[in-house]
């Protein structure tokens, strides 16, 4: 997958809830549900050209649980 394709791909889905952590550097993570199936998508910071970079990871149940009660307890990640 392309990040490109990928950045169109979770953009089909920009109306569904998920957890966002805003990052120092610009960039952001989420977590959400896509198509019923936990995914953490990483976003960077907008580059000289405007573009941001999307990847798309797939999480197993128990990894998105933990992860989920980290993004969930305001704890600032660090970039």
């Amino acid at each position: 997958m392309t990040f490109d394709f990928v950045g169109r791909w979770l953009g089909r889905h920009r109306d569904r809830p998920g957890i966002t952590v805003d990052l120092s550097c610009g960039g952001r993570v989420t977590l959400r549900e896509i198509d019923g199936r936990p995914v953490l998508a990483i976003t960077t910071a907008p580059g000289a050209d405007g573009r941001c970079e999307v990847a798309a990871v797939p999480l197993s149940e128990a990894e998105r649980r933990e992860l989920g009660q980290v993004l969930e307890s305001d704890v600032l990640l660090a970039s």
